[in-house]
């Protein structure tokens, strides 16, 4: 009989698992409830998705990175033909276009002769401009009610995306594992010219594993966009890359030929838990990606040294004992009792740690007011100044207030911005501020706070459903409309102008640039002679004005929907001589962009005071949690900021406390 070894490839992943959970049980009595494990698990459902296709090419020792553009395609796709044909014909039209992506994918590395890691990375390119395109940056909302069935709604009281996970999951592993195809891709992955020379296509092995991954991207987008009731074109950014990680940490080889879908599936999960066990720990979300981090090349370090292992729990005499005459051909070698004695000590310590874990639980539920003095900040990134100073004036006024605020990033994605707010109301803080990545992702999110009865204080981006304590935060169109007039003003109310728009696919970028183009219109002297996206990013901005200024020598003015723009734009204008010619306004207010308007290189910036819309929002958080009535709903403007004007603003933002913009 074959023996089973505890630390085969797919085993690992299982106590890498085991050990992580072990850790969170006794690091956070949150971990174990019944509500969190399923939200470890819906959080996991579409990576699992995505990363049980990308195990069937990983094994053939190629890759696919356009998996998260698929998905992202396939949801505007399905969403689109739902609202026009119905549920059935947009399910099918969505396993259409990640058939077909996978297809193309196949034919790219197996026609063409292409690394796939080129091959994907181009069409990943491709299927995500095709989405922007197909959706105009705009998302898809879904009503049907069947189809939203799909990740909202539960049988036996478990989520349906963790059945879809489950059910899809043993499919393909049945298929992996115990078809005639699944042998010919290992072949395939093993030694491809020995599987040619046995008979086996390997071409289509090759084109069929790529249109499973397509097929898979494209089921993680029905799950994602019911999820969320809508359809968002950026909705797939990133997971390509957790996906490899799920894969690779389930002990699936780079090099090809071995991998199982079990090992997939547990790494993926082993990541939806770290995930969840950092944000029940309040860790900061800047270190929660070094975790992550270590975590892979842990993985990668066990599957390149996989016999170190097996070496440290291998038992027994260095030296075996000769074999007496009386012992038969047939005596069997005592079985290593390490292995055995981890296993269970492992298992013993989680039942100990559930028992631990429900004592606390019931002791804290009985502390009347607990989740008075708590608040949780999710915030739709922190990688950009706006929102970091938006952070910091909120930590700053929550101290004052003593209150415990949690801040998680969200990192401009809706699926993670969704999965922290899940976990966050494991906790039951006593009010969710939320800057929701996009106005549909909030909306699910509010739903979900209603639901477990934590009040929604909002801020910069308005929910589309859902019940709000309050809502604060400025009027971006109103900001769009500010930037075009002192454009306007700046040119001379003649010349010709450019716009440089945010992420595409968000609200605020949406906002803004509708807010630019309505202002222009009241300056009929001024051509907008080119629009393009910088991504809010600056260094995105140089090189877009870069080319920009070489198609347009003409241009007098460039508008950025935000400062991180308009001084990437300066840059450019500047390696160019052109700043005493071209006059360049921005938004946000942020300190780099107040101290080049100081300095002229900028004209002006709708200055907003990040810092002051952190402190408000934590201030009405807690009056909220305190049971305090406050104004439901209130709207700021920006101002506008001249050179002439920095100094008094800046004397502003120091005497609400904020030390670090003006420096």
């Amino acid at each position: 009989m074959k023996k089973i070894s505890l630390f085969s490839d797919q085993l690992r992943a299982v106590w890498m698992l085991a050990f992580v959970a072990l850790a969170l049980v006794f690091a956070t009595p949150l971990f174990l409830q019944p509500s969190n494990m399923l939200n470890v698990l819906l959080t996991a459902a579409v990576v699992a998705l995505i990363a049980a296709g990308q195990t069937y090419v990983i094994i053939l020792a190629e890759i696919d990175l356009s998996v998260g553009a698929v998905l992202g395609f396939s949801a505007i796709t399905t969403a689109s033909v739902i609202s026009q044909y119905g549920v059935v014909a947009g399910l099918a039209a969505g396993l259409a276009v990640g058939a077909l992506a996978g297809l193309i994918n196949g034919l790219l590395v197996t026609k063409a002769k292409m690394p796939s890691f080129i091959a994907t990375l181009a069409t990943m390119s491709i299927f995500a401009g095709l989405t922007l395109q197909f959706s105009q940056g705009n998302p898809v909302k879904v009503t049907d009610q069947v189809f939203l069935s799909l990740g909202q709604g539960n049988l036996l009281g478990i989520p349906t995306p963790i059945w879809i996970m489950l059910v899809l999951g043993m499919l393909f592993g049945y298929i992996l594992a115990r078809t005639r195809y699944g042998r010919e891709l290992y072949a395939t992955g093993d030694n491809a010219d020995a599987a040619r020379l046995a008979g086996i296509s390997t071409e289509r092995v090759k084109i069929l594993a790529f249109m499973i991954s397509g097929v898979l991207a494209a089921t993680a987008g029905f799950i994602l966009t019911a999820r969320l009731g809508t359809a968002q074109p950026t909705a797939g950014t990133g997971l390509e890359l957790a996906a490899i990680a799920a894969v690779i940490i389930g002990g699936t080889s780079l090099a090809g030929g071995r991998g199982a879908l079990l090992g997939t599936l547990v790494g993926a999960v082993l990541l939806a838990m770290i995930d969840n066990g950092l944000n029940l720990l309040n860790v900061s979300p800047f270190l929660q990606s070094v975790v992550k981090g270590a975590v892979i090349l842990l993985a990668v370090f066990v599957d390149r040294n996989s016999g170190v292992l097996m070496r440290i729990f291998r038992t027994g005499p260095a030296k075996a004992a000769p074999a007496s005459p009386a012992a038969g051909a047939g005596a069997s070698v005592p079985a290593p009792v390490l292995p055995k004695v981890a296993m269970i000590s492992v298992v013993g310590l989680l039942v100990v740690g559930a028992g631990v874990t429900t004592a606390v639980r019931s002791t804290d539920d009985g502390g009347a007011g607990a989740g008075q003095k708590s608040a949780t900040l999710v915030i739709s990134t922190l990688n950009n100044p706006f929102f970091v100073s938006v952070g910091d004036g909120a930590k700053d006024q929550a101290a004052k207030l003593g209150v415990n605020l949690d801040v998680q990033n969200a990192n401009n994605n809706d699926t993670s911005s969704l999965n922290q707010a899940t976990t966050a109301l494991v906790k039951k803080p006593g009010v969710l501020l939320l800057d929701p990545t996009s106005s549909e992702a909030g909306g699910s999110i509010t739903v979900k706070a209603n639901q477990a009865n934590v009040p929604v204080v909002a801020f910069d981006r308005m929910p589309d459903q859902g019940k709000l304590a309050a809502f604060i935060g400025y009027d971006a169109v109103q900001a769009g409309k500010n930037g075009a007039k002192a454009l306007c003003e700046a040119v001379g109310g003649n010349g010709k102008v450019a716009e440089l728009q945010g992420l595409l696919g968000t609200s605020v970028a949406r906002d803004r640039s509708e807010g630019f183009k309505a202002g222009m219109k009241e300056c009929p002297g001024v051509e907008v002679v080119a629009v393009q996206s910088a991504d809010f990013d600056r260094g995105k901005a140089l090189d877009v004005t870069t080319n920009i200024l070489q198609a347009n020598p003409g241009i007098t003015g460039i508008y950025g929907a935000n400062d991180e723009m308009a001084l990437g734009a300066v840059a450019a204008v500047k390696s160019r001589g052109l700043l005493s010619t071209i006059k360049i306004v921005g938004n946000d207010g942020i300190g780099d962009a107040l101290a080049a308007v100081k300095s002229g290189e900028m004209y002006a910036t709708n200055a907003e005071s990040p810092f002051a819309l952190g402190q408000e929002v934590a201030k009405i958080g807690h009056a909220v949690a305190s049971g305090e009535k406050v104004e439901e709903s209130r709207v700021l403007q920006g101002k506008l900021v001249t050179g002439g004007g920095v100094e008094e603003f800046c004397s502003y933002l120091r005497g609400i406390g904020d030390t670090a913009t003006c420096k």
